[in-house]
C-alpha cells in the first residue's frame, strides 16, 4: 500500500482540487493522511469532511504550526502503507499517479521510483522533464542524476519512498535546510537505497505554479537556509557531484539576489552572504556545461556589480512586458 502524506498549512482554495484527485485513483491500494499544520483558514474543516466522507481512504491528523518538514514527518510516524509519497496540497495529480508507481516498482524492484510531470502556469503548461526513455540505476547513481543528467531533481511529490528505509535509518525531512528540504532528503535517502527507477516520459504530476507558491515567494533571510545542502552534496566524494552542487549554489545566490533587489529591499548581511556564494563559486558556473550563456553573463555581473546587475535585469523585464 502507498501512503499519500499530504501538509496543509491554509490552503482552503486549493485543497479541494488535490484532495479529489487522490480519491479519484484507479488504484485502489492506497490511503491518504491529510496533516493540517494548524492551519488558520478552513483548510481543517474541508480535511475533516473529507475524512468523514470517506472514512476507510482518508486519515487526518491536526497539529501545531511547525512548517512542512514538520507535518510530512508526522506523516511518516503515522503512515501504514509499505511506501511514502508527498503530493503538495496546492498541485494536483492524473487518475494513474498511484498506479503508475506501483508498477514502475513491481517490474523493477527500486526502493525509490521518480515519474515525469507537468508544470502548470495559468493557461500553459510545460514538460516538467524532456521526453526520454526509463532508466533504472543504482542509487549511487541516483545521487548523481538528482543535479545531473538524466536530473530527476529533488521533489518529492513525484517520488515514492520506502518507508522500511526511511524507519531503519531514522530518515526525516529537516527544517533548517530552506526550500531545499525535498533535495537533502532525497540525497540522504540515496545513501541506503540499492535501485532508482526514473520514468520521465510517465507524467502523473501537475505542478502548480500560481502566484502564491513556493517559487512565487519573496525573498527572507530564511533563503540562505537553501545552501545548505548544496554545500553538502558539494562535499560528495563524487567530482561531477560535487561540482554540480557547486553550479547551483553560484545560481540560486543569484535568484536570490536578484529576488531581493527586485523588492528594493536590501539585507546588507543577506547581500554579502549572497556575494560570496556567487564569487566563490563563479569560475566552476562559468565552466559549466549545464547552463547557457545568459546565466553566466547574470552571475558575471551580479559578482561585479550587484548594482548594474539589478538595472539590467529591470530593462530587459521592462522590454519584455
Amino acid at each position: 500500500m502507498l501512503t499519500l502524506i499530504v501538509p496543509v498549512y491554509n490552503k482552503e482554495q486549493y485543497l479541494p482540487r488535490c484532495v479529489d484527485a487522490l480519491l479519484a485513483q484507479t488504484s485502489r491500494d492506497y490511503e491518504i493522511l491529510l496533516i493540517d499544520d494548524g492551519s488558520t483558514d478552513r483548510s481543517g474543516r474541508i480535511c475533516d469532511g473529507y475524512a468523514a466522507a470517506h472514512p476507510g481512504s482518508i486519515r487526518v491528523i491536526h497539529k501545531e504550526n511547525g512548517g512542512l518538514a514538520a507535518a510530512r514527518n508526522t506523516g511518516i510516524e503515522a503512515a501504514r502503507g509499505e511506501w511514502v509519497t508527498f503530493p503538495d496540497p496546492d498541485d494536483w495529480v492524473e487518475p494513474e499517479y498511484v498506479k503508475t508507481f506501483q508498477a514502475l516498482q513491481q517490474e523493477t524492484g527500486a526502493d525509490l521510483v521518480c515519474t515525469g510531470f507537468w508544470v502548470d502556469e495559468g493557461d500553459s503548461r510545460f514538460l516538467g522533464y524532456p521526453d526520454g526513455p526509463t532508466v533504472t540505476m543504482t542509487g549511487r547513481e541516483g545521487s548523481r542524476a538528482l543535479l545531473l543528467p538524466p536530473r530527476m531533481g529533488g521533489f518529492s511529490w513525484n517520488k515514492i519512498y520506502r518507508l522500511e528505509l526511511l524507519q531503519r535509518h531514522d530518515l526525516r525531512f529537516r527544517s533548517d535546510v530552506g526550500a531545499a528540504e525535498d533535495l537533502d532528503f532525497a540525497y540522504r535517502y540515496l545513501q541506503y537505497a540499492k535501485d532508482v527507477c526514473f520514468c520521465p516520459s510517465k507524467r502523473t504530476c501537475h505542478y502548480d505554479q500560481h502566484p502564491g507558491s513556493a517559487t512565487h515567494s519573496a525573498f527572507s533571510r530564511r533563503n540562505l537556509q537553501d545552501f545548505r545542502t548544496y554545500e553538502l552534496l558539494a562535499r560528495d566524494q563524487d567530482p561531477a557531484l560535487s561540482r554540480a552542487a557547486r553550479d547551483e549554489i553560484c545560481v540560486t545566490a543569484v535568484n536570490h539576489l536578484w529576488s531581493m533587489l527586485e523588492a528594493d529591499g536590501m539585507d546588507p548581511h543577506a547581500k554579502k552572504v549572497l556575494l560570496g556564494h556567487i564569487r566563490r563559486n563563479l569560475w566552476t558556473h562559468l565552466t559549466s556545461s549545464m547552463y547557457g550563456r545568459g546565466r553566466k553573463s547574470q552571475a558575471l555581473t551580479a559578482a561585479v556589480s550587484p548594482r548594474l546587475f539589478a538595472f539590467l535585469k529591470r530593462k530587459a523585464r521592462s522590454r519584455a512586458l
